[in-house]
């Protein structure tokens, strides 16, 4: 732990210093690194005056709670911090952008974002380090601009951020994105034996991407080679995170050797309207027994009561940052019903229905107040792999208090 403070002390102190430290002028020659410009809307950043070199400081807080009206299973009201965040990004000569970022949320230093990459032939952007695979809209939309407070049931079948190297092209409708990944860097499993490793690409088209109007279509696919433990498991919550309680889960697949993937996307904005839905499927080669395939699915609406649009990108082919019209904020209500299947042969791992209702007041750009209601309908094989009672039916009301800059 005091290594990696250490570790992320130094950065923050080299790039600083790369920042604000000038060349050695040939005899009068002006030096172009001695003036910065600092701009602090919505946060800090600094570059300098060539624009070759930039440091932006960022952070959030997330603070949740949640109430279960509980059917068969305690499972525990509370509190929690989901997410306590500092974001270092930037640029390096010109040619390379960077991101570090680190969530002490669980009283431990957990890197999410670490990675560089080469931009300098638009439209492609060549990455190294510890980032997100190119895999589902949602995964990929930072979760401080989600509609709800968690991430649709289908998500556990997504892979998320692992060290890699990957490529991302970026066209006027189209964009391309595929690497080649190890592990995640937080794995804390046993490092003996050979790493696993993955192939994880994304395909997207948006036949029109305006300001207040966008229809996405994307289509992902993915392969992992498991490590020598030959081992998976699919586990998950409700769309809550504050429990504990896992009632999808698969137990360990022993004898597996690889997960197949495959994801289709779609979304459509118009005016203060917009949908969304996601199927993904996992399929599981095993040495022995059941080969099982896992697949779930949302859909989600949502309306802007004072007007605005979810902002999508399109060189990025994910959602951004709402701006609200007032100095009042921004209204918005939504909806999104969710299913995720884990059974499959002899493979009983439960099915579960999540139904969300979302009211979402954004004060300001930066400023975030969420609410929830999730109603969960769990089939007979939902017991957390035997240590809960199954067809448990509870209703969760979450709050959320969220500040990023």
């Amino acid at each position: 732990m005091k290594t990696l403070y250490v570790l992320l002390s130094l950065a923050t102190i080299s790039i600083s210093v790369a920042l604000a430290a000038p060349e050695m002028p040939a005899g009068d020659t002006p030096d172009p690194y001695r003036d910065l410009v600092i701009k602090t809307e919505g946060g800090l950043e600094v570059t300098t005056t060539d624009g070759e070199f930039s440091l932006e400081l960022g952070g959030r807080i997330l603070a949740d709670a949640a109430i279960y009206d509980e059917d068969k299973n305690a499972l525990g009201n509370g509190s929690e911090l989901r997410d306590l965040r500092l974001d270092l990004e930037g640029r390096l000569y010109a040619d390379f952008i960077y991101e570090f970022s680190v969530d002490f949320a669980d009283g431990e230093a957990d890197v999410k974002d670490a990675w560089f990459a080469y931009d300098a032939v638009y439209p492609w952007k060549i990455s190294v380090g510890h980032f997100k695979e190119p895999f589902s809209l949602e995964e990929l939309t930072s979760k401080r601009y989600l509609t709800f407070m968690e991430r649709a049931l289908p998500n556990e079948l997504a892979p998320g951020r692992s060290i890699g190297i990957g490529a991302h092209w970026s066209g006027q409708r189209v964009t391309f994105a595929a690497g080649f990944f190890g592990d995640d860097y937080n794995d804390d499993a046993d490092d003996e034996g050979d790493e696993g490793w993955g192939i994880s690409s994304r395909l997207t088209f948006a036949p029109w991407a305006e300001e207040r109007s966008a229809l996405h279509l994307g289509v992902a696919a993915g392969f992992r080679r498991l490590d020598d433990e030959e081992e998976v498991r699919f586990d998950t919550r409700p769309e809550s995170h504050i429990t504990d309680i896992r009632y999808l889960d698969t137990g360990k697949l022993e004898q597996s050797r690889s997960i197949a993937l495959l994801g289709l996307e779609g979304a459509w904005v118009t005016g203060p309207f917009s949908l969304q839905g996601e199927w993904m499927q996992a399929k599981v080669e095993r040495d022995t027994g059941t080969e099982p395939t896992f697949d779930g699915w949302y859909l989600q609406a949502s309306w802007f009561l004072t007007g605005e649009s979810r902002r999508y990108k399109q060189d990025a082919a994910k959602f951004g940052r709402i701006r609200p019209l007032s100095e009042h904020g921004a209204l918005e209500a939504a909806a999104r019903f969710s299913s995720l299947d884990l059974n499959d042969g002899e493979i009983e791992g439960g099915s579960s229905d999540n139904l969300t209702l979302g009211l979402n007041w954004y004060i300001n750009r930066q400023i975030r107040l969420m609410a929830n209601a999730i109603f969960v309908d769990n089939d007979r094989f939902a017991d957390a792999d035997g240590d809960v009672e199954a067809e448990d039916e509870p209703t969760i009301i979450q709050l959320r208090a969220q500040v990023d800059f």
